[in-house]
């Protein structure tokens, strides 16, 4: 079974849930690197590089009603690659399974191979244009946790690598004039809960992301 960028799976959306907000970004080109996930990155650099569309599939639904698991697979019939993505949710396993394979696309490129048809050349382009995406960096969950430019996206991609429930956000206040507003966001994963202040929603979303990664990176230490 087929599983489209948009398309679910036995009638669950498995694509990214985003927060519908304004405010979460200060540019249209900040809102829309923000809100960039493995699924869709790997979406546009199949695009981009003339690789073909994904394909995904669910191959195996386990486990009772209330600690289901899921296992799903992605091909790229250009590439000649399959991976798994496993995960505890439907959307969770593809991010996983698209994770994996921008990782296996990064491997093979680093170790002077190739793919098929696709040149050591073109692998190089797309190593390089994945490069500029912070999150598809392991070492960046834990290093760039005192930054807060897109900490949210760097906590997602954690989640993803651990298969451990994604962060759920809230506002819990807006005070102050429109003209000068301050907003109190908390950051919530598993029994984490964690809280950001600032003048936009973004900057409060990155500020409790980062806090939870700090959290996090004492439970993880490896």
């Amino acid at each position: 079974m087929d599983i489209s960028k948009n398309e679910s799976v036995s009638g669950v959306n498995v694509d990214e849930e985003v927060i519908p907000d304004e405010e979460l970004g200060d540019s249209a080109n900040e809102v829309a690197v923000a809100q960039k996930t493995h699924v869709s990155l790997f979406h546009e650099l199949c695009t981009k590089f003339d690789f073909g569309m994904p394909m995904y599939d669910l191959v195996e639904e386990s486990g009772e009603a209330h600690q289901k698991s899921f296992r799903i697979s992605l091909t790229v019939w250009t590439l000649g690659i399959s991976v798994i993505g496993k995960a505890k949710t439907k959307m969770q396993a593809k991010h996983d399974a698209a994770c994996k394979m921008m990782m296996q696309l990064k491997k093979t490129t680093q170790s002077g191979g190739t793919l098929n048809n696709v040149t050591q050349e073109i692998l190089m382009k797309c190593l390089e244009w994945m490069k500029t995406f912070e999150f598809l960096n392991e070492d960046a969950v834990v290093q760039q946790t005192t930054e807060t430019k897109n900490s949210s996206g760097i906590l997602t991609s954690f989640a993803l690598m651990r298969q451990i429930n994604l962060p759920e956000y809230e506002v819990v206040s807006v005070t102050g004039p429109p003209h000068c507003r301050q907003f109190v966001m908390t950051c919530k994963m598993n029994e984490h809960v964690t809280r950001g202040e600032g003048k936009s929603k973004k900057i409060c979303k990155n500020i409790a992301a980062e806090q939870m990664l700090l959290l996090l990176h004492h439970q993880f230490p490896d």
